[in-house]
């Protein structure tokens, strides 16, 4: 039992370690670009590729958010990524159920570089 509970939060600790990175990720994408539905939809792109090729199944897909009210040179972006994970396949048994694991990251827009031009 000791043993099935190490590997439990062994594999809950990557995987909130891998949402938090997708939603850095994310943030990072949408920040370098000018436009706002560019921006989102770069976002999103990156936050779904980083967890693809981490391997994390997110039930449902995963849920990115990338806000660009402030999408403008010396402003930011945020990002935020929400994946449900079945807790069978954190523990690699039967266990029924969900946990939603969920992290928000800011990314600065560069003053010479992002956001719309005045």
């Amino acid at each position: 039992v000791l043993v099935a509970f190490t590997v439990f939060v062994g594999r809950y600790s990557a995987t909130r370690q891998e949402v938090a990175s997708a939603s850095r990720d994310a943030a990072r994408a949408a920040s370098v670009l000018q436009q706002p539905d560019m921006a989102r939809s770069a976002g999103e792109r990156a936050a779904q590729e980083t967890l693809g090729n981490r391997s994390i199944s997110c039930s449902g897909g995963p849920v990115v958010e990338v806000n660009v009210d402030n999408l403008h040179p010396g402003g930011y972006v945020e990002a935020t990524v929400r994946c449900q994970v079945s807790l069978s396949d954190l523990a690699g048994f039967n266990i029924p159920g969900n946990r939603t694991v969920e992290s928000a990251s800011t990314a600065v827009v560069d003053t010479y570089r992002g956001g719309d031009q005045p």
